[in-house]
């Protein structure tokens, strides 16, 4: 009888784990909480066998193969809450607290220091806790209230609702999880039937939601529709303005003659510029292509996680600068602060160019703003090798970052602008796309006299362009002068 609900919960949870999978393919927060019912499946189903077992000899093989899984569910829920979040700093810590499950895991199997025998209750055998014990109850108080914190101050900064009502979910989640533990006490003696497989249900369940219906991965369904959707409305006006822009100097001119010979009256009002209107099909068709880059950069950035390694090609990094100068929306009196010193076409990467572009406009961005905030400064882009990679410096001569706020400036969500002008993704999404392209990007500042991104991007052919492995040290690496 006792054991029919850890059966139950255990089937459940494999259902869980399977229809995520499922829904969202494999993803970085798909991943550990697939790992978190799988834990959980093997965990609940073991003490399903272990509370209706009548042999101490097994009894005692259960009780460690079901804690073997209970040691890494803790932190599962922390990986998983540090991808919610795309906290890449807290990926050393993840690493940290899995080396530990593993420590604690060698010692269950090799004495009885972490777990000593079992406990006989009304509802069946029960693991007793060992002298170690205690070791894998903070670790799981750590780990649990630090993905607590992590996705609750991320809500904080959040503006749209959608998101923080999804971060609010997966708090919630996190806590009634972490409503589990009172199982604990039932490992010293406590004799009572553990509830913490109901916790553990509704948590889970929460976080589920959260995946799938309320848009930790519906936000990629969402763009793409969008992008779909507004990209042919878009070429229409480009098109039409391509034909106005060809057209209208010849009306002009018909229009200048037909008033010439007063054929009609002059009331075209331009501001005093004659020549104007021809000129505004042209800033209509910029327009256009500005805001087509900014959709196609929104969907760029949700869709990484997707991003097809085997579609990579070499590009020239002068052609890609000069594409992404060429088509960025420049204000008036902006496109002479850029200065790109001449570099060598042979100088290429392996990657996806328009990723390179659209990371050049977050750059272009932010500098721009700077300068303009500051009311001096200078753009310079330059590019060189370097064993094996591309080395493209962006280099602005504005007011420069402080030492305090350096090291988040590649953090999701962060942002040190005015409310409305700033989202705190942009260099959060540059930082992403040199990962994925196998590289890194890297802060260097002096405040008041310049900043300098250093991205480094693998050549075709190169070991890292074989590999494509992560380069977190190049991702954090920031100097303040």
């Amino acid at each position: 009888m006792y054991s029919l609900l850890p059966a139950f919960v255990s089937a459940l949870f494999l259902g869980f784990g399977a229809y995520v999978l499922i829904t969202e393919g494999l993803t970085r927060v798909s991943v550990p909480f697939a790992a978190m019912c799988a834990t959980t499946f093997v965990w609940q189903g073991t003490w399903a066998f272990l509370f209706q077992t009548t042999s101490p000899s097994v009894a005692n093989v259960l009780v460690k193969i079901g804690y073997l899984f209970i040691l890494f569910l803790p932190t599962t829920l922390y990986h998983f809450s540090v991808e919610v979040v795309s906290r890449r700093r807290e990926r050393r810590a993840v690493l940290v607290s899995y080396v530990l499950c593993v420590a604690l895991a060698v010692l269950l199997v090799s004495g009885n220091t972490f777990v000593d025998g079992f406990y006989s209750y009304f509802f069946g055998y029960y693991p007793r806790a060992g002298r170690l014990h205690p070791i894998h109850v903070i670790q799981t108080i750590v780990v649990v209230s630090r993905s607590a914190w992590l996705l609750f101050s991320t809500r904080r900064k959040m503006n749209a609702v959608g998101v923080r009502k999804l971060l609010g979910l997966c708090s919630i989640g996190v806590i009634v999880y972490s409503l589990a533990a009172v199982d604990y006490a039932a490992n010293y003696g406590y004799a009572f039937y553990p509830p913490g497989f109901i916790f553990i249900t509704i948590s889970l369940g929460m976080l589920a939601v959260a995946i799938v219906r309320h848009g930790l991965m519906g936000p990629y369904i969402v763009l793409a529709t969008m992008a779909h959707e507004v990209a042919t409305p878009l070429a229409t006006i480009g098109m039409h303005a391509d034909e106005l822009r060809m057209a209208l100097p010849d009306l002009m001119r018909g229009y200048r003659l037909a008033v010439q010979h007063r054929l009609c009256e002059d009331t075209l009002v331009l501001s005093g510029e004659p020549d104007r209107l021809p000129g505004l099909a042209s800033a209509i068709l910029r327009q256009v292509g500005s805001t087509s880059s900014v959709v196609e950069m929104s969907l760029a950035s949700l869709t990484l996680h997707r991003l097809d390694k085997r579609g990579f090609a070499a590009h020239s990094i002068g052609a890609c600068v000069e594409a992404a100068i060429d088509r960025f929306p420049f204000r008036p009196g902006e496109r002479s602060l850029v200065s790109v010193t001449p570099i060598d076409p042979a100088i290429e990467f392996s990657g996806s160019d328009s990723l390179l572009i659209f990371v050049l406009f977050n750059l272009l961005k932010n500098a721009l703003q700077a300068i303009d905030a500051a009311g001096k400064g200078q753009i310079q882009i330059g590019a060189r090798r370097s064993e094996g990679f591309c080395v493209l410096h962006f280099s602005d001569s504005g007011p420069g970052i402080s030492a305090d706020v350096l090291p988040r400036i590649f953090e999701p969500f962060y942002s040190t602008k005015a409310h409305g002008r700033g989202s705190g993704v942009g260099l959060s999404f540059c930082r992403r796309v040199c990962d994925a392209l196998g590289g890194g990007i890297s802060c260097e500042s002096e405040l008041g006299i310049h900043t300098t991104f250093t991205l480094q991007l693998p050549e075709p052919g190169s070991a890292a362009d074989r590999a494509r492995h992560d380069l977190p040290p190049r991702s954090r690496r920031y100097r303040v002068g």
